[in-house]
């Protein structure tokens, strides 16, 4: 794989790992706080924990984000990026272009996301 395509792939990772970084840690302390004081009645509190459990889920899919990013940069290092994890086949680098972080094909990843279906339903 080209050496100047996966550095700019990487820059792209650490821009968006920092900016999550920053946007979580400047937001946190007012996402999470309560002033139950303020709360006329049931409909007030249970519209604030509805906004509170939107939030924890947009928290948990930023730290998800980030491990996949950290997992990618880690890869990068190891020499083992853009390679599937289950065909050790190259990873087309469209795939890359639009999801650094892709562990697998796109074939191995349709295989998952079959499962997945077939698991949910």
């Amino acid at each position: 794989m080209d050496p100047k395509f996966i550095q700019k792939l990487k820059m792209a990772m650490l821009e968006e790992r920092q900016r999550l970084l920053n946007n979580s840690s400047a937001s946190r302390k007012k996402d999470f706080s309560i002033a139950t004081d303020d709360l006329a009645d049931e409909a007030d509190l249970t519209s604030v924990e509805l906004s509170q459990g939107v939030v924890f889920t947009l928290r948990e899919k930023e730290q998800q984000t980030l491990a996949e990013i950290d997992g990618a940069l880690a890869r990068m290092d190891e020499g083992t990026y853009g390679l599937c994890e289950d065909c050790e086949e190259p990873i087309a680098s469209k795939r890359l272009e639009l999801r650094p972080t892709a562990r697998l094909c796109v074939k191995h990843q349709e295989e998952v996301e079959k499962r997945k279906k077939m698991f949910a339903a």
